[in-house]
C-alpha cells in the first residue's frame, strides 16, 4: 500500500511542480468557468483522489494488469505540464480526455476483481468530467480555437433559427 500511496502522491508532487507563480499569473488572465473552484481547492481534492486511487489500487493489486491504473497516472501527470508550463490548453484537454478514458479502463478492471475498488474510482471520474469542462471553457474562450468555434456555433444557430422559421437574436 505505501508503495501506491507513494507512486500516486509522487505524480501530484512532480504535476504541482508545474505550477509554479509564472503559470499562475497566466492562469488569473485566463477567462474561467463561472463554477471553477478557489485555487485551494484543487490541493484538497487531489490529496484525496490520490488516495482513493492508491487505496483501490491496492485492493486489487496482483489480481489485474495495472496498465490502464498506470497509464491514466500517466496522463495525470501529463496534464499540467501541458497547461501550465507548455500553457497549451488544447493540448492538455485532449490529454484530460485520454485520462478520463483510461480512468474509465481502470474501474473496469478493478470492479471486476473488487466492487469497492471500482467504485473508489469513481470520484477521480466525475473530477475528471469536471477537469474537461473547465478545460473546455479555458479553450473555448481564451484560444483561436475558441473563437472560431464561437463563430461557427453562431451561424449554425442563425441558420438553424433562420430555416425554422424562429428568428432568435444571438447575444454576446
Amino acid at each position: 500500500f505505501f508503495f501506491l500511496l507513494l507512486l500516486t502522491y509522487s505524480v501530484g508532487y512532480i504535476g504541482g511542480s508545474f505550477v509554479t507563480p509564472e503559470a499562475m499569473l497566466w492562469y488569473d488572465g485566463l477567462i474561467l468557468s463561472d463554477f471553477n473552484p478557489p485555487d485551494s481547492w484543487f490541493g484538497i481534492a487531489w490529496a484525496l483522489l490520490y488516495f482513493l486511487m492508491a487505496f483501490s489500487a491496492w485492493i486489487v493489486w496482483g489480481r489485474v494488469t495495472p496498465r490502464p491504473f498506470v497509464l491514466q497516472l500517466l496522463f495525470n501527470l501529463l496534464w499540467p505540464f501541458l497547461f501550465f508550463h507548455l500553457k497549451m490548453p488544447i493540448l492538455a484537454l485532449i490529454d484530460v480526455i485520454l485520462m478520463i478514458v483510461f480512468v474509465l479502463c481502470t474501474i473496469i478492471k478493478f470492479v471486476r476483481v473488487s466492487a469497492i475498488a471500482g467504485w473508489l474510482m469513481i470520484p477521480l471520474l466525475l473530477w475528471s468530467i469536471f477537469a474537461l469542462y473547465l478545460n473546455a471553457i479555458v479553450v473555448l474562450y481564451n484560444t483561436q480555437v475558441g473563437i472560431w468555434f464561437g463563430i461557427i456555433y453562431s451561424i449554425f444557430l442563425f441558420v438553424s433559427c433562420i430555416s425554422s422559421g424562429v428568428y432568435v437574436p444571438v447575444v454576446g
